[in-house]
């Protein structure tokens, strides 16, 4: 007589619960820096709702994959609207508890919002794992290597400048970029960018590099949205032109996945919900169960 239950999927209690879940997914309607569109805030919320509606059975996997690992969909974060800096340090200390607890999630997944909550995911996953471990794939279509904006080193143009503070990072799709930015990524030895025509080569000889980059390490793996060709994905703040296919997403989730030595936290951020279109929020709610799937059903995690 009930709808299903109101939680990523829309999955049954055993498979929600966090003692039967491996995934975990915390939402963070984060909304402070946006400077052009808004509406980042209401992303998880419109996530969640379209993920309902998504089939639970994956062709890869041949199977229900969310019905063999679960995912516990936690209460959205508190919001601070004090400062950015103080938002990223509440974020930093929710991520390291989640991380730290018992019990804990295998995967742990983080909706925004916009792309500043990255900051304190990185933040968080650097305080758990050992020093030196951790990596980040960016998928983005701006380099946000900014060391501050308007004023904030903690703006959503500053996200991949931030995570360069506690980790190496490996840009994918970035086809807008300032001077300054520029300028900075070419004397760093810790930021690997592939712009959007290598990133979109049919070819996609940046794969080769990508496994060498993520083997035998921890990968946070941050998807901004409008990595994504805009013709797919119009629901951001900041649409740029050309971009990464659906296909081209999930060559780089196997990749990913495939060669690194675990994927514990990944997010996805910056969705800005269009009244009336459905297609990009149940697009960004595919995207989620993609990775879940593809790092949890994958043989080490089986095994494990």
């Amino acid at each position: 007589m009930f709808q299903p239950a109101w939680n990523f999927l829309g999955l049954p209690g055993d498979k929600a619960s966090p003692e039967g879940a491996r995934g975990w997914l915390l939402p963070v309607p984060y909304e402070s820096t946006t400077s052009y569109g808004a509406g980042t805030r209401e992303g998880p919320a419109a996530i969640i709702a379209a993920s309902r509606q998504v089939e639970l059975y994956d062709r890869d996997s041949g199977c229900e994959p969310a019905m063999r690992y679960g995912v516990h969909t936690m209460n959205p974060l508190a919001i601070l609207q004090k400062s950015p800096d103080a938002m990223v340090r509440l974020i930093e200390e929710a991520v390291r508890g989640i991380l730290c607890g018992n019990p804990k999630p295998e995967v742990l997944a983080v909706l925004g919002g916009e792309h500043t909550i990255s900051a304190g995911v990185a933040r968080g996953i650097a305080r758990v794992l050992p020093k030196g471990s951790l990596v980040c794939v960016q998928i983005d279509a701006h380099a946000d290597l900014r060391d501050e904006y308007e004023g904030s080193p903690f703006s959503h143009a500053c996200a991949a400048r931030r995570i360069l503070d506690v980790c190496p990072v490996f840009q994918i799709g970035i086809r807008n970029i300032s001077e300054g930015e520029e300028s900075f990524r070419k004397k760093r030895r810790d930021v690997k960018t592939v712009f959007a025509e290598e990133a979109t080569s049919p070819r996609g000889a940046f794969l080769k590099d990508l496994a060498k980059f993520v083997n035998g390490k921890n990968v946070f793996l941050t998807v901004d949205l409008d990595g994504l060709d805009p013709s797919i994905m119009p629901s951001v703040g900041t649409p740029e032109p050309g971009g990464v296919t659906w296909e081209r997403m999930l060559d780089v989730i196997r990749v990913v996945s495939g060669n690194a030595e675990g994927v514990p936290v990944f997010d996805v951020v910056e969705l800005a919900p269009i009244p009336g279109l459905r297609a990009p929020d149940f697009l960004a709610a595919r995207l989620v169960y993609k990775i879940f799937t593809s790092v949890l059903m994958r043989p080490q995690a089986k095994k494990g």
